[in-house]
């Protein structure tokens, strides 16, 4: 039996000190806002913000600022209905990098969004805490689809965007008290169905779901890069593969075919480039007649699952890299995060 054992590794929540802003940005097209029911009613400089995306990428944003008096929802609504106009008139600041829409989300998703155009805040002196409204930017035009808080998390799955459906957002439902439980997320979205084949006498399509897991944590890590291969480039950086008998580049050949055509021979092993390998279950690592080397599927297993921890370490080491986790991860899709249609009893989708 393949058994689940995930690598314990404690996770710590990046979002635990997070800026006390108070405005917040778009989910989607649309208009982001939080409200402080404590605010006064002194005068103080609040902004419209807007970020124009050309061909999914934002390079500089247009601001307004405005002197107003009151508390934070009579601010809010002030500067929604200042949009319009504020567009017609906003001061263009460039900002130190561009990024794409889904890293806007991702920022967003993490109550960071604000960190993409902070030095507006720091060209006009704001204070600590300033209220702000920020607005996405199409062909001109602010597009509004939703209008969500600042630290709303869930802001993807409003009513605005996916209707009567539900879905689990994972970021949410694998948040817990301590951190995010990234074993129970991969475990999850990927070694369950993997346990489920395996242990079902599907061992070939068990071996189609571990190397496409590997893939997709690869390119989690290292994005669509085009001048390495992320699945070798992951297997080689966090896994120890002297215990399977292979090499990343023979796992990435009997990946292809795997994948591609469900035989052996991809086009670097027939012309003898890379070795052919094949798995086993039981019985001890041997070479055939035509010099395919059958390796042991769960040493495979074992040494990814090292490979996972490590991998998972890496995110305590450097919290940086989870803003990009976030965004990839929400690309991902799987079995146990379905959007259900409920309304007319619909089947679920993907």
């Amino acid at each position: 039996m393949l058994e689940g054992d995930m690598p314990a590794i404690s996770f710590t929540h990046i979002c635990s000190s997070l800026s006390t802003l108070r405005g917040s940005s778009i989910a989607g097209f649309g208009t982001h806002c939080e409200l402080d029911p404590l605010r006064g009613v002194m005068s103080e400089t609040i902004f419209n913000i807007f970020l124009p995306f050309k061909d999914e990428r934002c390079g500089h944003a247009l601001y307004v600022a405005h002197e107003f008096a009151g508390d934070d929802e009579a601010g809010v609504r002030f500067l929604q209905n200042c949009i319009d106009d504020d567009l017609k008139v906003a001061t263009r600041i460039d900002l130190p990098r561009t990024f794409t829409r889904s890293e806007y989300y991702s920022h967003c998703r993490l109550g960071r969004g604000h960190e993409l155009y902070d030095q507006i805040f720091q060209k006009e002196g704001a204070g600590k805490a300033p209220l702000f409204v920020t607005s996405l930017v199409c062909n001109g035009r602010v597009m509004v689809n939703a209008t969500v808080h600042h630290h709303d998390t869930h802001f993807y799955l409003t009513p605005q965007t996916i209707g009567d459906a539900t879905m689990d957002d994972w970021l949410i439902k694998y948040t817990r008290e301590e951190g995010i439980d990234l074993p129970q997320l991969i475990h999850d979205d990927f070694f369950l169905a993997i346990k489920l084949t395996f242990n079902a006498g599907l061992h070939v399509s068990a071996a189609k779901l571990l190397v496409s897991c590997i893939d997709s944590v690869a390119y989690i890590e290292f994005g669509d890069a085009r001048d390495f291969q992320p699945f070798v480039r992951w297997l080689s950086t966090y896994a120890d593969l002297s215990i399977v008998g292979v090499t990343p580049e023979e796992l990435w050949e009997l990946r292809n075919s795997l994948l591609h055509m469900t035989n052996l021979s991809s086009r670097k092993v027939n012309e003898k480039k890379v070795r052919r390998i094949s798995i086993r279950v039981g019985g001890k690592p041997e070479t055939d007649a035509d010099g395919t080397y059958f390796f042991g599927f769960m040493e495979l297993v074992r040494a990814f699952q090292g490979a996972l921890s490590r991998w998972i370490e890496s995110y305590n080491q450097d919290r940086s890299k989870f803003v990009k986790f976030v965004e990839r991860y929400d690309e991902t899709i799987s079995d146990s995060r379905m959007l259900m249609r409920t309304a007319q009893g619909a089947a679920a989708q993907v």
